[in-house]
């Protein structure tokens, strides 16, 4: 039976609450697109953040289009309906522009996916001036653009904020000229990549260098907005559709100075900034949204008054080290009932080496706050394949949690693990992933070891997709051929890397040394290499770097200036 996918988005609109005005007269017209299904896609604050900002210029409107789910992709494949928004049902094609915000790497083909269900022509050397021009932003794009870089005609890297503007202002005066010449105009914008303009050389089946063309700038610097709090801070659309449900999303931190060495956000969102919270709105519950939600100077204070208040809160993300019993009362009375924590190691001479601040006894002494609040669940984060790993670390992760279900039975626990992937602009970017064979088997240890506990659960994530996510995240231009390929073979990366040839081992396996070109080198994450060169060998060695202070983190020589 046929599905009638419009009445569909029609029902899902009508079940919003809340959204922004939009401009239908406005002379660039945006579609802005999320490469995973809605649910996911409204649980996005960048997401959302950017749609505002959009609708929010004179001379611009955006709509909001996402996969479709499950049924609805097959009737669309069926059909060949072209892919619409949800705002007006129009057709992908009737936009100047589809912007595609991008925070994961496994979502890459799913960007191609919906170029092709808008009978868009993927890359984009084959799109002609009657085509949307494709622009993609987000973590992803910041830190390695180069596995999307034949797909997508410009990348904002960095904080979207003010590029935005400038974005918007130079389509509208480039709109009557032709598509190469817009986007000359667009690569003079700070914080924007037109990788039309930059042509990579390869040595030896290598990555060598990148050729720049025309008037491109060599560096493309990372956009940092000067004043966050001259822009929106939350979500603008309700659902109870979104993954969290229906939750009014709030920004109240950007960006984190922990420097866990294996954590992007960390190091691409320097330095950490903490918005000055005002009046929070009045809509039941709200998700705070940071890096280290309890970092923030006014987060207790904050959560404080919202409880008092009669509201509900949730926190995004939260430093094991700030959890106390007044954090964890606060906790339960906002609401939650599930504690997450992410100890990452199981032991403390690994975490050292990834520079994660916590020791044994803080994971008991937050557990324990935990109970003592009344929170029912106790959940936690752990990563396999860390560098310098051995299968007695994997047994220590066991042998925590086993100390902690005894001490604690009435703590509900779930173990989580997924495996490690080095990613650009980390300490780790020099460093080859552990092997597959490797991965598969530790986590088939501690996956045993985690059911033989009584009353724990487990997941994970499977290491046979963390390698397809440890070629892309560290991968040349080349890799879009896997890309398409895993499209046209419906999803089955082994039968694409087959059908390319393309050797994914020496983008996974091998380490790099510091005069290695990277193919990243031309993006400027205003983080310096040398800082993070040292940050490597100081990993090797098992040394810690103190957290940077938010009010002063240029003091760590860190950040490149700023200026």
């Amino acid at each position: 039976m046929a599905i009638d996918l419009q009445a569909r988005a029609r029902a899902r609109l009508a079940r919003e609450h809340g959204g922004v005005e939009i401009n239908r007269a406005a002379s660039v017209r945006f579609a802005l697109a999320f490469p995973n299904i809605y649910s996911v896609g409204m649980a996005s604050l960048g997401f959302q953040l950017v749609y505002a900002l959009v609708n929010a210029h004179s001379d611009a409107s955006c709509e909001r289009v996402f996969l479709p789910d499950p049924d609805d992709l097959t009737e669309h494949e069926r059909s060949r309906l072209e892919l619409f928004t949800l705002e007006t049902l129009s057709p992908l094609s009737n936009f100047d522009v589809v912007g595609f915000s991008v925070s994961w790497e496994m979502d890459f083909v799913n960007l191609l996916r919906m170029l092709r269900l808008a009978n868009i022509p993927l890359r984009r050397k084959d799109r002609d001036e009657t085509r949307p021009l494709i622009v993609a932003g987000g973590p992803c794009a910041t830190i390695n653009p180069e596995p999307l870089a034949e797909f997508v005609d410009a990348f904002v890297v960095g904080d979207g904020e003010e590029v935005i503007a400038r974005l918007i202002t130079t389509l509208n005066a480039t709109s009557e000229q032709p598509r190469r010449q817009t986007l000359e105009a667009l690569s003079q914008i700070d914080g924007v990549y037109v990788p039309h303009f930059y042509e990579p050389q390869y040595e030896c089946g290598r990555f060598s260098q990148v050729i720049t063309h025309n008037s491109a700038s060599k560096k493309v610097r990372r956009a940092i907005a000067a004043d966050l709090s001259a822009y929106p801070a939350g979500s603008t659309i309700r659902t109870s559709e979104a993954e969290f449900g229906e939750i009014q999303l709030v920004e109240v931190m950007r960006g984190c100075g922990r420097h866990c060495r294996f954590c992007v956000a960390g190091y691409v969102n320097r330095p950490p900034w903490e918005r000055k919270i005002g009046n929070m709105p009045d809509l039941g519950r709200l998700g705070l949204v940071g890096a280290a939600v309890f970092d923030h100077s006014e987060a207790e204070s904050l959560c404080r008054e919202i409880v008092e208040a009669g509201g509900e809160f949730t926190v995004s993300s939260v430093r094991l080290e700030t959890i106390t019993p007044e954090t964890a009362k606060l906790m339960a009375r906002g609401g939650q009932r599930t504690l997450t924590i992410a100890p990452e190691a199981g032991t403390e001479r690994l975490r050292a080496v990834i520079n994660k601040h916590c020791t044994d006894e803080q994971i008991i002494n937050a557990a324990a706050a935990a109970m003592e609040a009344g929170l029912a669940r106790l959940k936690l984060y752990f990563m396999i394949g860390l560098p310098t790993e051995t299968d007695a670390d994997i047994s220590a992760i066991a042998e925590l949690v086993r100390r902690l279900a005894a001490e604690f039975p009435s703590l509900g626990i779930q173990v989580s693990a997924s495996c490690f992937v080095p990613k650009p602009w980390t300490p780790f970017q020099w460093l080859p992933m552990e092997r597959e064979s490797v991965l598969r088997r530790r986590f088939a240890a501690l996956k045993k070891a985690i059911k033989s506990i009584g009353g724990v659960r487990f997941s994970g994530e499977s290491p046979r997709l963390a390698t397809v996510q440890g070629y892309l995240a560290r991968g040349d231009r080349r890799v879009g051929d896997i890309l398409e390929a895993a499209l046209d073979n419906g999803g089955d990366y082994a039968a694409a890397v087959r059908f390319t040839g393309l050797d994914t081992a020496s983008y996974i396996y091998r380490t790099r040394d510091w005069e290695e070109p990277l193919p990243w080198d031309h993006i400027d994450a205003r983080i310096k290499k040398s800082y993070l060169w040292n940050e490597y060998n100081k990993s090797l060695k098992g040394e810690r770097t103190e957290p940077c202070k938010i009010d002063n983190c240029i003091a760590c020589g860190a950040c490149r200036p700023l200026s």
